[in-house]
């Protein structure tokens, strides 16, 4: 394996100070309804059960996300939602991300909650992203269940995520600090062997068709002594623009035997930063296209037979349990080329 960082595990790593877990590349948590990752992953390391729970900051006001039909009376702005809310079309118009949510919301709750939010994590207007961004990610609920996901298993790694990649990896050997592109191929892998691309694939290819789209977050922590736990959620959504940050973080709401440590560590998460952390679903379709130009390039290699798996070399918006699925299938295609 060669891994372009110093450490393995990406984005996902966990590092602890002082006994208080904190994620350097923002919020992860395990999620899913594939039982077989879920047996996978189980088998590596220990998780302890964790709902995750999301809480957005509206003025005075600080609400569950998604948002739900029972705390928005408390609410100033009440009856004109009240009122939009009744005229809501039967489906959401899905022409583009701000068509969705607001046909999904109404126009004052898309003002309160998502516009500035959105302009902010992504860097232009909601109307050039397209809806596909919101339509597993932005709801309006009204069954009072708060927790962000629904799925069957839901954990943490008690022992931070790094344990876990830690021990998928053994006993692989890894090059760290070594990038990869298409010319190495030639030094690392003999002909007909296969090799699993996980890098964005305009990096793999040297940009040959031009740089895909990304967006990149920074992070910021700030140890707290003397304080049990600081906000009300792990995550606590900030849609006011002047509020430089997007949202904050606080890990250690995942161990609930660390609750009562009189320490905590939060994350403040800034947009904008020069990192491949998120792809950009553009409106006009630009980056599918290009993505798709890529992987073409990749399904044409002679030499070695190329698959790409992960959020980069996919170019796609994916959660945890998703990225090892493609691992377990990678993993598959890789031996019936034997």
């Amino acid at each position: 394996m060669y891994e372009q960082a110093d450490v393995v595990g990406g984005h996902v790593r966990t590092e602890w100070l002082r006994g208080i877990p904190y994620e350097p590349h923002g919020a992860h948590i395990f999620h899913t309804d594939d039982s077989a990752v879920w047996n996978l992953v189980s088998k590596f390391t220990d998780f302890v059960p964790y709902q995750h729970r999301v809480t957005i900051r509206m003025r005075s006001h600080q609400l569950s996300w998604p948002l739900q039909r029972d705390e928005l009376p408390q609410l100033e702005e009440w009856p004109q939602v009240e009122r939009e809310l009744s005229l809501l079309p039967p489906e959401p118009d899905t022409t583009n991300f701000e068509t969705y949510c607001r046909s999904l919301m109404g126009q004052t709750l898309y003002d309160l909650c998502i516009r500035n939010y959105t302009m902010k994590q992504w860097g232009r207007d909601p109307d050039k992203l397209s809806a596909s961004v919101a339509v597993n990610r932005v709801e309006l609920r009204g069954d009072s269940y708060r927790g962000l996901f629904r799925d069957r298993h839901q954990g943490w790694p008690e022992r931070g995520y790094a344990d876990l990649v830690e021990a998928l990896l053994e006993p692989a050997e890894i090059h760290l600090g070594q990038p990869i592109t298409c010319t190495d191929l030639a030094e690392i892998a003999r002909p007909g062997e296969p090799v699993v691309i996980t890098s964005a694939l305009d990096d793999f290819f040297n940009g040959e068709l031009g740089p895909l789209e990304w967006r990149g977050v920074r992070l910021e922590s700030e140890f707290i002594p003397g304080t049990k736990l600081a906000q009300a959620s792990m995550v606590v959504n900030e849609p006011d623009l002047a509020v430089p940050w997007t949202r904050t973080i606080e890990t250690k709401w995942a161990l609930e035997k660390l609750h009562d440590v009189p320490r905590t560590i939060i994350m403040r998460e800034y947009p904008g930063a020069a990192a491949k952390h998120y792809p950009v679903p553009d409106s006009a379709g630009r980056n599918k296209a290009l993505q798709a130009s890529y992987e073409a390039k990749l399904a044409a290699h002679t030499r070695n037979p190329l698959m790409a798996a992960g959020r980069l070399a996919t170019y796609s918006y994916i959660n945890m349990d998703q990225a090892v699925r493609q691992g377990l299938d990678a993993a598959r295609r890789v031996a019936g080329t034997h």
